[in-house]
């Protein structure tokens, strides 16, 4: 007798981890407060993320994520967002942890993150398996990416530090320095005027329109792909390693040696030095 209602008990222990239908729902509407010059650290998984910044004072954070479920269903699930203001930052991180044996049906999840804070503050994030949208955002911006896309418009920051592992990079509008390394992506930056880039590509096309600043350096290093760089203002010294490759330049730019595994050209109006290393790629440069 205890055999079976130990054997009852067990089998329903197991039936109550399975559903036919759930839905499982979270939610975040809130403010925090965070210093003009702080920064917004960013952890999250698998999320839609968009970020707009404007003059307001705070970070209002709005947060929805819904996991809807069909099905015969064996597992748990927990979600939950740490939200924590901390000596003038804003630290935003979820936690999920998952336990599924498995699944006859369908799992389907919306999870979008919105973030509206003041302008001048700095953003660190890092993600999964997300993708972001950031506006007007004129702090540093440091983005580690699992596997995701990122678009920026209109953000006059002076660092941006980005690191994809499986992604394309959108850029509209930027300046000051930056340091990219793509594994597996695309990038394709307009309206810019850094200083500094030093861009690593292991297989990816790579558009860039950006002004060269006198003096300034700038390294682009692809293994297998393409390198469109057009040059919006200013000008300098071209060194470019080729193994493999195509090099192409528009009449604005004058040769000064060519060789099989070598080229350097030069283009008035400036004197950045911009160095370039290509693999198996194709080159061309341009003049505006």
């Amino acid at each position: 007798m205890n055999l079976i209602k130990t054997s009852l008990l067990t089998a329903g222990v197991l039936l109550s981890q399975f559903g036919m239908a759930q839905d499982d729902t979270f939610k975040l509407d809130e403010s925090y407060q965070i210093d003009k010059q702080g920064t917004i650290y960013l952890d999250s998984d698998d999320a839609n993320v968009r970020i707009m910044g404007s003059d307001r004072n705070d970070v209002h954070v709005k947060i929805f994520r819904k996991v809807t479920r069909k099905g015969m269903v064996f597992g748990n699930e927990s979600f939950e967002v740490q939200v924590k203001p901390r000596n003038g930052n804003l630290y935003i991180q979820d936690i999920q942890q998952q336990v599924s044996v498995g699944v006859v049906g369908y799992i389907r999840e919306e999870y979008e993150i919105t973030i509206e804070a003041p302008n001048s503050v700095n953003l660190d994030i890092n993600g999964d398996d997300d993708d972001y949208d950031i506006r007007s955002m004129h702090g540093s911006i440091a983005l580690e990416v699992d596997d995701g896309d990122a678009r920026l418009t209109n953000c006059q920051g002076n660092s941006f530090d980005f690191n994809f592992d499986d992604g394309d990079l959108v850029m509209d509008g930027a300046s000051g320095s930056l340091t990219l390394s793509l594994d597996d992506g695309d990038a394709d930056i307009r309206n810019a005027s850094f200083e500094n880039i030093d861009l690593t590509a292991d297989d990816g096309d790579i558009e860039i329109a950006t002004s060269l600043s006198d003096n300034g350096t700038y390294s682009f290093r692809v293994d297998d792909g393409n390198i469109d760089l057009t040059v919006l203002k200013g000008g300098g010294t071209f060194h470019i390693y080729h193994d493999d490759g195509h090099v192409s330049a528009s009449q604005a730019f004058n040769i000064k040696m060519k060789e099989d595994d070598e080229t350097k050209l030069e283009l008035n109006n400036g004197s950045a030095r911009v160095k370039m290393r290509a693999d198996d790629a194709s080159i061309r440069l341009r003049s505006i």
